[in-house]
Parts: C-alpha cells; sequence; structure tokens
C-alpha cells in the first residue's frame, strides 16, 4: 500500500528549468563569461558542483555557494513574473493524494527558501507534509540523500512510498533511497529526453499516477 508521494521539484511541481536558465545566464553575463560556451554544462547537475567548477576553472573571487544563493535570488524575482502554473493535472493528483490520506512530500536539490518559495507562488504549499532540501544534506543527486531526508520527515518506508521524477539524474537518486519511482516523460526536445532506465513506470500525465497509487492496470505503466 503507498502511503507517500514524493516529488521532484523543477520539471515536476512546474515546468521551471527555462527559469533556471534564464537566471544562470544573467549572472553568467554579470560575471562577463560566455554564457553560450558554459551555461549548457549545468544541465543535470546541482548548482553548487557546477558553479564550483565556474570559480575553480575561471578563477572568480566568489564562492559556489554565493554564487549559487545569488543564482537563487534571481530565480526566485524572475519566477515571480513569470506567471508560473503548476504541472498540469498537479492539483487534482495532489486532491486526490490528500483525500485518501496519502502523504504528499517534495524531494529537490534546490534551496529551501526557493522551494517554498515557489509552492507558496503557486499555492500549493498546503498539500506537502514535507520537502526536503539540497542546502538540507550533504550529497546532491544522484546521491540519496535529500530522498531518505524526505522519507525520515514523511515517517514512511522505502518500500511504501513512489518518486516522481523527469531526470536520470534524480530517477537514480531515488533508486539510491530504494524508492520505486515514476518517470515524468514530457519532455519533447529529442536532445533532453532521459532513458529512464533507473524507474520502474512511465507517465506522460499527471492523472496517471493515481492508477499507478491504486495498483489499476499498473503493468500499463511499467517501464
Amino acid at each position: 500500500m503507498i502511503k507517500a508521494v514524493i516529488f521532484d521539484m523543477d520539471g515536476v511541481i512546474a515546468d521551471t528549468e527555462p527559469l533556471h536558465e534564464k537566471a544562470r545566464n544573467a549572472l553568467l553575463s554579470e560575471l562577463g563569461l560566455d554564457v553560450e560556451k558554459i551555461s549548457p554544462t549545468a544541465i543535470g547537475r546541482s548548482k553548487r558542483a557546477f558553479w564550483g567548477d565556474v570559480v575553480s576553472v575561471y578563477s572568480l573571487p566568489h564562492t559556489a555557494d554565493e554564487l549559487t544563493v545569488r543564482e537563487f535570488g534571481l530565480l526566485m524575482d524572475i519566477a515571480k513574473s513569470s506567471g508560473l502554473r503548476p504541472s498540469e493535472g498537479l492539483p487534482d493528483l495532489l486532491a486526490f493524494l490528500k483525500e485518501r490520506n496519502i502523504k504528499a512530500a517534495v524531494a529537490s536539490s534546490s534551496d529551501r527558501n526557493y522551494v517554498e518559495y515557489i509552492l507558496s507562488l503557486m499555492g500549493l504549499g498546503q498539500y506537502f507534509c514535507a520537502t526536503a532540501c539540497g542546502d538540507e544534506v550533504l550529497t546532491a543527486k544522484p546521491a540519496p540523500d535529500v530522498y531518505l531526508r524526505a522519507l525520515s520527515l514523511c515517517g514512511v518506508k522505502a518500500s511504501e512510498t513512489l518518486a516522481v521524477e523527469d531526470s536520470d539524474t534524480g530517477a537514480k537518486a531515488a533508486a539510491a533511497a530504494y524508492i520505486p519511482c515514476v518517470a515524468y516523460d514530457v519532455v519533447q526536445d529529442e536532445k533532453l529526453k532521459q532513458k529512464f532506465d533507473a524507474c520502474s513506470f512511465r507517465v506522460h500525465r499527471m492523472n496517471d499516477i493515481e492508477n499507478i497509487v491504486q495498483g489499476v492496470n499498473i503493468n500499463r505503466y511499467a517501464i
């Protein structure tokens, strides 16, 4: 029986990836760096790892943590004016889980202030019993740290839980925590398509997760 569903943030809760790119590019430009060359190397990595490499390679007078905090600040300003909305079907899925007393949580590599801001901006905070964030654990995804923290905060076992991820990095983190993972596969750009080898299920719509939770036609969603 599923007692909790743990959601990744960016790309799952909302399509925030373009906002991340915009904030990252603005900061790179502010630092006088080559945006086109450097920005793509951030894909699939934590911000602190990305900025750590940038600081090292270009001998910047900043720390990775300082630049990460600055990027999140820019990101929240951009999000505020973006008209950001939840992923299609997500509010209905969260209401479905709440009605059945199934816990919902977030496990994100992003910092807490950003995660809480985005959830509040979209009016979703009421649905989540816990949020585990990247600035609260030692190692970012694909390490399992943030998922293990989410399990602890929810008070559930991995075997009683589903994770929802849109990237191979996140799916590997869920698998490392022994949590069955649902691939939320909505990316259209072939260059950004993920393999989802670590996932047990694949969906293209949020409401299909309701059936997986209930075990209805579960073979239909198997990878």
